[in-house]
């Protein structure tokens, strides 16, 4: 039995470094989770990652949060979209360790809405980004959070 798993193991890593050789394997598709947007540090990355180059501000965002949070630990978000052709919500807690808090994609027909509640260590903006027709739109409100929620 020992010896099977012996070859299979060989098996598997020359056909990694195969892969690796040959360029079909990248570290950029091995180690994909460097790139997941959940795991970025600041907003700039998240949007880096995302491939968000720009997005336009808009009213038609509508983002409901209280003004000030007793507690960071659980905070209600609410988001509205009143663009036509909504495909996905983006929420970013701006001053969280890991700023990217969710990301919502909705079908045709889909009302886009959300409501969550979400960990802020401190006082920070949310920020609503939503994909419309392959372009972004924004809007932020701040909130103050009197307990951080986040080991602050």
């Amino acid at each position: 039995m020992e010896r099977r798993i012996f070859l299979k193991d060989c098996a598997l890593a020359s056909a990694a470094s195969m892969a690796f050789s040959t360029g079909l394997l990248t570290p950029s598709i091995a180690f994909a989770e460097e790139f997941d947007p959940f795991q970025a540090t600041s907003v700039d990355a998240v949007l880096k990652i995302l491939g968000i180059d720009e997005a336009e501000a808009s009213n038609r965002i509508k983002i409901t949060a209280p003004k000030i949070a007793e507690n960071g630990a659980s905070v209600p978000v609410i988001i509205n979209s009143a663009i036509e052709g909504t495909s996905e919500i983006i929420t970013i807690i701006s001053t969280n360790p890991k700023p990217l808090a969710a990301r919502n994609r909705f079908g045709k027909g889909a009302i886009p809405s959300i409501s969550s509640r979400i960990k802020m260590g401190q006082t920070t903006e949310v920020i609503a980004l939503v994909k419309a027709d392959d372009k972004y739109y924004s809007a932020k409100t701040k909130v103050k959070v009197t307990i951080g929620g986040c080991g602050g």
